[in-house]
């Protein structure tokens, strides 16, 4: 597919337009004004005649809506701002550009005759908002200057992420414009053509296939691979308008219900806090164009100005809803946890290629040990797989990782850089062994596996999106509960346990008032050793004569499987229906439903408080898994309160 976005030629654009010819012109007559060589008088008068016979001529030619004359002037100062210009020259710019033509024609005959030109083109500077001709025609500040300049100004690792995206986002939208076209209207409509992109946008739809080689390496053929934001747009909204109409089709349920359904069927789109960030990185560009000088430069839009854009369509329609599927980042539950600390990475896999197949084949590598290590001491995943061998230190008869101490490390604050005691699970599991048997053709790196795999140099991604392959087989994939999401999983833990705020904080290294990480877990390392081991994950680990090192055979954490929870909801937000069931089994533990299926009467306020008695009971007694939307949840936590 191609790119079939043209940006409106709007008013701030033409009149950006013309300034630029306006420039041009001005600085090629002030440059041959000043130039030490002079034309002869023969020479000047003709070009003054040439010039005069020039006026009329372009009057009769606007006059019959033909703007060629202009055309080269106009197409030349377009593509020198990174305008595009659509084949026909519309109206609206082709008469004020045969006007301007006519006027730089005077001014150049008047300086050809012994004017200066400093002075003689005021009319024309005034007209376009400047102020003295030299200042006028130095070229304006182009997107690209802009951004150059951003990354400058704001050099760290962790914003060029940041910077990244918008620039991307700004070159598909505006190409290489002066920033002063970026008015109000533009941001406008920019934010708002952002808050139509999918979440997962640019990540969906493969392109292994449209490479140079046809496989999996090489760069992007152009050729081949043309698949636009625009595209990915239409399709969203083709498939959630095709989800919309069969959902209001349905007279079966309420408007609650179907609003509930959809939330979870319509495509998500970016989320107002995406966009506020998106909103921010654009007001960094607009403040690098501002050190380079950018004259006129519009305000950023407020972050009231975005809310304004997310919410409005919001009354158009009853079933209108903007899905944006936001990450909670929830602490995993014990039911997870225990079904991943015993799955075949850590009790054995058919082979290192597939790790969610039972087997007798277990790979200490960073699939295996770097998820260990963020659920065991909260880290960050990047801070594991930039360790080297040597940040393994032994402090106050402790083993100690030393994080982001080194100057090639990337923290991504200064809270960042602590020195951490090994827990006693990762002791138990033989990490020290494992770290000490490693040959010196390992390289520098622990895990050199997870570097290998990146080619961009940060080793997060492509490290998350195999493990997340993984959990995908295992059926243990959660859009909540990710890998990321396991800092917050120790930290509950460590808070359960009773561990003290600012240890856990140290711990997780986070910004804790004055205190410096740094100096603080050096010193503290047997406290801190005791607070990350009180974290219960309740491993049997065994030596196993057949590997020669430690495994997991069992997490006290598993409990029963949780019963899986079901709710319909009614037009007053109160459950119509709720069915509890087991994994895998057809048959419900619970089923309620707030109408008789059968007459369509209402139950009875006493039958329905004797169901929720009934149903609280069985709560109490099991685990349930809740619905994902917030209302449903609302929906059954009120259910259990009439019980």
């Amino acid at each position: 597919m191609n790119d079939n976005f043209e940006p409106a030629l709007t008013p701030e654009k033409i009149n950006q337009l013309l300034s630029a010819a306006a420039r041009d012109a001005m600085a090629r007559i002030l440059c041959e004004q000043d130039a030490a060589t002079r034309p002869t008088d023969e020479e000047l008068d003709e070009r003054i005649a040439q010039l005069d016979e020039l006026e009329p001529q372009l009057k009769r030619q606007a006059r019959n809506s033909d703007y060629s004359k202009a055309e080269p002037m106009l197409r030349a100062a377009a593509q020198g701002i990174g305008i595009t210009l659509p084949t026909a020259i519309p109206v609206a710019l082709g008469r004020q550009g045969m006007q301007l033509l006519r006027s730089l024609c005077s001014l150049e005959s008047e300086v050809l005759d012994g004017e200066d030109v400093r002075t003689a083109a005021l009319p024309i500077v005034h007209q376009f908002g400047g102020t003295d001709v030299d200042s006028f025609v130095v070229a304006p500040v182009l997107l690209e200057d802009a951004i150059a300049r951003t990354y400058q100004r704001n050099p760290s690792h962790h914003m060029k992420g940041n910077i990244d995206t918008i620039a991307k986002l700004l070159r598909l939208r505006f190409g290489n414009i002066p920033v002063a076209i970026l008015t109000k209207a533009e941001q406008d409509a920019f934010f708002r053509w952002l808050a139509r992109l999918p979440r997962n946008h640019g990540k969906a739809h493969g392109k292994n296939r449209f490479t140079e080689k046809d496989g999996r390496s090489g760069p992007l053929d152009p050729e081949k691979y043309a698949f636009t934001k625009d595209d990915e747009i239409a399709w969203a909204d083709a498939a959630d308008e095709a989800i919309m109409e069969e959902i209001r089709a349905r007279n079966d349920i309420s408007v609650l219900e179907k609003r509930a359904i959809l939330a979870e069927r319509l495509t998500p789109r970016l989320t107002l806090t995406t966009l506020k960030r998106y909103r921010d990185s654009f007001s960094r560009v607009m403040k690098g164009a501002d050190d380079l000088g950018c004259k006129n430069r519009p305000p950023v839009l407020s972050y009231k100005d975005i809310e304004t854009i997310v919410k409005a369509d919001e009354n158009k329609d009853d079933l209108y809803i903007r899905v944006t599927k936001p990450k909670l980042r929830m602490a995993w539950t014990e039911e997870r946890l225990a079904e991943f600390l015993t799955c075949p990475i850590y009790t054995g896999s058919s082979s290192p290629h597939r790790r969610w197949r039972p087997g007798n084949v277990i790979v200490r590598d960073a699939i295996y040990w770097v998820p260990l290590i963020v659920l065991a001491i909260g880290s960050r995943i990047e801070e594991i797989l930039e360790l080297k061998r040597t940040d393994i230190v032994y402090r106050n008869k402790v083993y100690c990782l030393a994080i982001g101490l080194g100057p090639e490390q990337r923290t991504k604050t200064e809270a960042s850089e602590r020195v951490i005691p090994i827990p006693q699970m990762l002791l138990d599991l033989g990490f020290i062994d494992w770290w000490k048997s490693l040959g010196e053709d390992h390289g520098l790196l622990l895990f050199p596996d997870a570097a290998e795999r990146s080619s961009k140099g940060t080793a997060a991604d492509p490290f998350s999106k195999a493990f997340y392959r993984i959990l995908d087989h295992l059926d243990l994939r959660s859009f909540d509960e990710d890998i990321y999401a396991l800092r917050k999983t120790l930290s509950s833990m460590l808070h359960s346990a009773g561990v003290a705020e600012n240890e856990r904080q140290a711990i997780a290294g986070h910004r804790r008032s004055n205190v410096i990480n740094r100096c603080y877990t050096a010193h503290r390392t047997k406290d801190l050793k005791a607070a990350v081991d009180r974290a219960a994950f309740q491993l049997e680990i065994v030596m196993d004569a057949r590997h020669g090192f430690p495994v997991i055979r069992s997490s006290g954490l598993a409990g029963t499987e949780p019963l899986l929870a079901e709710v319909i909801l009614a037009d007053d937000g109160q459950a119509q229906s709720i069915l509890l069931t087991r994994a895998g089994q057809d048959d419900h533990v619970f089923a309620f439903h707030r109408c008789d299926p059968i007459s369509g009467d209402r139950l009875p306020t006493e039958d329905v408080f004797a169901a929720a008695k009934a149903f609280r009971e069985i709560c109490d007694q099991s685990a349930v898994r809740l619905p994902i939307h917030h209302l449903k949840r609302l929906a059954f936590e009120h259910f259990q309160a009439l019980g």
